[in-house]
C-alpha cells in the first residue's frame, strides 16, 4: 500500500493532452537541464490530471532551495487503475480513507484520489485494511454505552483516526450477576443488587467489582463473609484479552503502558478526558508499530 503520510508531500499538474503526451513530456523534462526539470522540494508524488484520465507518479530529487532537480520518476498507476472520490473527506482520517479506498479497488483500479474540504489531494494506491491496527476497547455495561466506547466512538472521526486504526469493542455485561446477593459499587449503574457506595452490607454478599471495591467493603465491613468477582481487566479473569486494547481504572497509578499476558494495552483513568485518551492511544499505536 502506498499512502503519503502528509498531503503536503502530492503535487498537481493540470495539463488539456492526452495522458500518454503527457508521461512523454514529464521524461522529457527529467533528462533537461533547465527549470522544466525541477520540483518543490516537498513533492514525493505527482498527480497528473489529462484530458483522458488520470496518472500518479512517484518522484525523487535532489538539490537544495525550494525547487529542485528530478532524479528519478516512476509511474504507479495510470488511466482505468485510478478512480476520484467525489465527496470532500477528512485527510486526517487515515482509516476512513484506507476503508473507503478499498470498496473501489477491484477489477483494474488499483488507486483512488481523495479531495480534502480545502480542495488539496491525496491518494491511496493498492489500499490494505490489514495494515490498520485493531484495538480492543474493554468496557463494562450497564450504563449503554459504556463511558470508553462512548468517547472512543466521538473521537474515532476527529482525532483518532489518524492513526490508522479500528476499534473492536471487549464488553462485559454486569447485568448477568444481578441478583439478591449482588453488591455492585455503584447504584448508578441502576443494576438489581445492593450497592457499596450508598448502603450497609449483610451476609450473605457477592462482590461484583474491581480491586478498589474489594478494599472499599474490607475496611468498611471487616468482619463481612463475602465471595469476590474480580472485573478489572489487568487482575481479574472477566476479559479474553486477544489483541492491543485500551481500558480504564478507577486507580491513576495504573494508568499508562501495560503487557498483560504478552499482548500490549493502555489503561486511562475512570474519569479520563477526550484528550487523554486520544493521547493514551497514540503512545499504544507508537508501542504497537515499533515491535519488530
Amino acid at each position: 500500500m502506498i499512502f503519503p503520510p502528509e498531503y503536503k508531500s502530492v503535487g498537481v499538474i493540470r495539463t488539456d493532452r492526452t495522458l500518454s503526451v503527457a508521461h512523454g513530456e514529464l521524461l522529457r523534462r527529467k533528462t533537461s537541464q533547465t527549470r522544466e526539470s525541477e520540483v518543490y522540494f516537498l513533492s514525493q508524488y505527482l498527480i497528473v490530471f489529462a484530458s483522458d484520465g488520470c496518472a500518479v507518479y512517484a518522484v525523487t530529487s535532489e538539490g537544495e532551495g525550494l525547487f529542485r532537480r528530478v532524479t528519478s520518476l516512476t509511474k504507479i498507476a495510470s488511466a482505468d487503475e485510478v478512480v476520484q472520490h467525489d465527496e470532500p473527506v477528512n485527510m486526517h482520517n487515515r482509516t476512513l480513507l484506507v476503508k473507503t479506498a478499498h470498496e473501489y479497488c477491484a477489477d483494474t483500479v488499483n488507486t483512488v484520489i481523495f479531495r480534502s474540504v480545502d480542495q488539496h489531494l491525496t491518494f491511496v494506491h493498492r489500499p490494505d485494511p490489514g495494515d490498520l491496527i485493531e484495538i480492543d476497547v474493554i468496557d463494562v455495561i450497564p450504563p449503554v454505552p459504556g463511558w470508553l466506547v462512548y468517547m472512543v466512538g466521538h473521537l474515532s472521526d476527529c482525532l483518532l483516526g489518524e492513526l490508522g486504526v479500528t476499534f473492536t469493542h471487549n464488553i462485559l455485561d454486569l447485568r448477568q450477576f444481578e441478583g439478591e446477593d449482588s453488591v455492585f459499587p455503584c447504584f448508578t449503574s441502576g443494576l438489581s443488587g445492593r450497592y457499596l457506595d450508598s448502603e450497609e452490607i449483610t451476609e450473605p454478599a457477592t462482590l461484583i467489582g474491581c480491586d478498589i471495591s474489594k478494599m472499599i467493603i474490607d475496611q468498611q465491613f471487616p468482619d463481612l463473609n463475602y465471595k469476590f468477582i474480580n472485573i478489572c481487566s489487568q487482575t481479574g479473569g472477566a476479559y479474553k484479552i486477544t489483541k492491543p486494547f485500551i481500558a480504564r481504572c478507577c486507580q491513576s497509578e495504573r494508568s499508562g503502558l501495560v503487557n498483560v499476558g504478552g499482548i500490549d494495552g493502555v489503561v486511562v483513568h475512570w474519569a479520563a478526558s477526550g484528550y487523554e485518551v486520544a493521547d493514551a492511544l497514540r503512545n499504544l499505536v507508537q508501542r504497537v508499530r515499533s515491535r519488530p
